[in-house]
Protein backbone atom coordinates (compact mmCIF):
# COMPACT_ATOMS: atom_id res chain seq x y z
CA UNK A 1 0.00 0.00 0.00
CA UNK A 2 2.83 2.39 0.87
CA UNK A 3 4.49 1.70 -2.49
CA UNK A 4 1.27 2.46 -4.36
CA UNK A 5 0.83 5.70 -2.44
CA UNK A 6 4.45 6.70 -3.12
CA UNK A 7 4.13 5.84 -6.81
CA UNK A 8 0.90 7.82 -7.08
CA UNK A 9 2.47 10.87 -5.41
CA UNK A 10 5.52 10.76 -7.69
CA UNK A 11 3.37 10.36 -10.79
CA UNK A 12 1.15 13.27 -9.76
CA UNK A 13 4.16 15.47 -9.08
CA UNK A 14 5.68 14.63 -12.45
CA UNK A 15 2.44 15.47 -14.21
CA UNK A 16 2.20 18.85 -12.47
CA UNK A 17 5.70 20.00 -13.39
CA UNK A 18 4.91 20.61 -17.08
CA UNK A 19 1.71 22.43 -16.14
CA UNK A 20 3.49 24.91 -13.89
CA UNK A 21 6.30 25.37 -16.41
CA UNK A 22 3.77 26.01 -19.17
CA UNK A 23 1.86 28.52 -17.00
CA UNK A 24 5.08 30.42 -16.30
CA UNK A 25 6.01 30.33 -19.98
CA UNK A 26 2.60 31.63 -21.07
CA UNK A 27 2.69 34.33 -18.40
CA UNK A 28 5.97 35.67 -19.73
CA UNK A 29 5.01 35.49 -23.42
CA UNK A 30 4.56 39.05 -24.55
CA UNK A 31 5.34 40.62 -27.90
CA UNK A 32 8.38 42.24 -26.35
CA UNK A 33 9.43 38.96 -24.76
CA UNK A 34 9.13 37.16 -28.09
CA UNK A 35 11.26 39.78 -29.85
CA UNK A 36 13.87 39.72 -27.11
CA UNK A 37 13.98 35.93 -27.36
CA UNK A 38 14.47 36.16 -31.14
CA UNK A 39 17.20 38.76 -30.61
CA UNK A 40 18.90 36.54 -28.06
CA UNK A 41 18.74 33.50 -30.37
CA UNK A 42 20.38 35.45 -33.22
CA UNK A 43 22.91 36.91 -30.78
CA UNK A 44 23.92 33.46 -29.54
CA UNK A 45 24.28 32.22 -33.12
CA UNK A 46 26.47 35.12 -34.23
CA UNK A 47 28.72 34.85 -31.16
CA UNK A 48 29.85 31.42 -32.34
CA UNK A 49 29.98 32.29 -36.03
CA UNK A 50 33.27 32.61 -37.87
CA UNK A 51 31.86 32.68 -41.41
CA UNK A 52 31.46 36.37 -42.35
CA UNK A 53 28.38 35.82 -44.52
CA UNK A 54 26.57 33.79 -41.87
CA UNK A 55 27.66 36.18 -39.11
CA UNK A 56 26.28 39.15 -41.05
CA UNK A 57 23.02 37.24 -41.61
CA UNK A 58 22.67 36.55 -37.88
CA UNK A 59 23.33 40.23 -37.17
CA UNK A 60 20.54 41.18 -39.59
CA UNK A 61 18.17 38.71 -37.88
CA UNK A 62 18.93 40.37 -34.57
CA UNK A 63 18.42 43.82 -36.11
CA UNK A 64 14.94 42.85 -37.31
CA UNK A 65 13.92 41.56 -33.89
CA UNK A 66 15.35 44.66 -32.19
CA UNK A 67 13.39 46.92 -34.54
CA UNK A 68 10.18 45.09 -33.67
CA UNK A 69 10.91 45.45 -29.97
CA UNK A 70 11.41 49.19 -30.37
CA UNK A 71 7.67 49.81 -30.65
CA UNK A 72 6.90 47.75 -27.54
CA UNK A 73 7.01 49.00 -23.97
CA UNK A 74 8.44 46.94 -21.08
CA UNK A 75 5.81 45.79 -18.58
CA UNK A 76 7.52 47.77 -15.84
CA UNK A 77 7.10 51.01 -17.82
CA UNK A 78 3.56 50.15 -18.90
CA UNK A 79 2.53 49.79 -15.24
CA UNK A 80 3.80 53.26 -14.37
CA UNK A 81 1.21 56.02 -13.90
CA UNK A 82 0.77 58.33 -16.86
CA UNK A 83 2.93 61.41 -16.71
CA UNK A 84 6.42 62.71 -17.33
CA UNK A 85 8.11 59.83 -15.47
CA UNK A 86 6.51 57.23 -17.70
CA UNK A 87 7.30 59.23 -20.85
CA UNK A 88 10.92 59.62 -19.75
CA UNK A 89 11.26 55.89 -18.99
CA UNK A 90 9.75 54.97 -22.38
CA UNK A 91 12.14 57.34 -24.16
CA UNK A 92 15.10 55.89 -22.24
CA UNK A 93 14.01 52.37 -23.24
CA UNK A 94 13.78 53.36 -26.92
CA UNK A 95 17.19 55.05 -26.73
CA UNK A 96 18.78 51.90 -25.28
CA UNK A 97 17.13 49.70 -27.91
CA UNK A 98 18.39 52.09 -30.60
CA UNK A 99 21.94 51.67 -29.31
CA UNK A 100 21.54 47.89 -29.44
CA UNK A 101 20.33 48.17 -33.04
CA UNK A 102 23.32 50.31 -34.01
CA UNK A 103 25.70 47.82 -32.38
CA UNK A 104 24.18 44.94 -34.36
CA UNK A 105 24.68 47.06 -37.50
CA UNK A 106 28.33 47.54 -36.51
CA UNK A 107 28.70 43.77 -36.05
CA UNK A 108 27.21 43.17 -39.49
CA UNK A 109 29.57 45.73 -40.97
CA UNK A 110 32.58 44.17 -39.22
CA UNK A 111 31.70 40.74 -40.62
CA UNK A 112 31.19 42.14 -44.13
CA UNK A 113 34.45 44.11 -44.03
CA UNK A 114 36.46 41.08 -42.92
CA UNK A 115 37.14 42.60 -39.51
CA UNK A 116 36.10 39.60 -37.43
CA UNK A 117 38.57 40.64 -34.75
CA UNK A 118 36.28 43.60 -33.90
CA UNK A 119 33.23 41.39 -33.33
CA UNK A 120 34.15 40.13 -29.82
CA UNK A 121 34.51 43.71 -28.55
CA UNK A 122 31.10 44.60 -29.97
CA UNK A 123 29.59 41.46 -28.47
CA UNK A 124 31.00 42.42 -25.07
CA UNK A 125 29.37 45.84 -25.38
CA UNK A 126 26.04 44.14 -26.22
CA UNK A 127 26.34 41.97 -23.13
CA UNK A 128 26.82 45.07 -21.01
CA UNK A 129 23.85 46.79 -22.70
CA UNK A 130 21.69 43.75 -22.02
CA UNK A 131 22.65 43.72 -18.35
CA UNK A 132 22.01 47.46 -18.00
CA UNK A 133 18.69 47.24 -19.83
CA UNK A 134 17.47 44.34 -17.74
CA UNK A 135 18.54 46.09 -14.55
CA UNK A 136 16.51 49.15 -15.55
CA UNK A 137 13.48 47.66 -17.25
CA UNK A 138 12.85 44.16 -15.88
CA UNK A 139 10.99 43.98 -12.61
CA UNK A 140 12.84 42.43 -9.69
CA UNK A 141 10.30 39.66 -9.09
CA UNK A 142 10.70 38.57 -12.71
CA UNK A 143 14.47 38.49 -12.19
CA UNK A 144 14.04 36.28 -9.12
CA UNK A 145 11.74 33.89 -11.02
CA UNK A 146 14.31 33.44 -13.79
CA UNK A 147 17.15 32.53 -11.40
Amino acid sequence: MKNQWMTWCCATALLCVPLTARAEEEKEKTKLGEQMEATNDAFKALRRETDPVKGAAHAREAQQAVLKSLVEIPAMVAKMPEGPGKAKAAAEYRKMVGKVFVTFCEIEEAFLNGKGDEVPKLIDSLKEMKKTGHDKFVEEEEDEEKK
